[in-house]
């Protein structure tokens, strides 16, 4: 199961990791933030294919950061409100490095 995706996956999405490395299951967020930023639509389908869309909409959440055109994008698509995402509360708090 672990290789079955990772191949399959654009290799500049993982420029800084070693993929060998990676578990999908273990390394998702990671997977699903890399290949929704920056991934083709090739690898897109391919996520879907091996997560399926209920997972992936129960993981997104989840995700660290996102560029706001991909959070904006994901929220349309899932159907869920900006709010609820981990990345968007962490843009509005207290600003971590002091710059006004």
């Amino acid at each position: 199961m672990k290789d079955s995706l990772l191949p399959r996956l654009s290799k500049f999405l993982f420029w800084d990791c070693n993929i060998d490395q990676l578990d999908p299951n273990v390394d998702r967020n990671l997977i699903l933030e890399r290949v929704f930023s920056l991934g083709t639509e090739n690898d897109e389908r391919e996520i879907f294919g091996y997560y399926g869309k209920d997972l992936i909409k129960h993981t997104i959440p989840d995700i660290k950061y996102l560029d706001k055109k991909t959070l904006n994008y994901l929220s349309i698509v899932f159907d869920i409100q900006k709010e609820e995402f981990r990345c968007y509360k962490r843009s509005l708090s207290k600003n971590p490095f002091g710059i006004s």
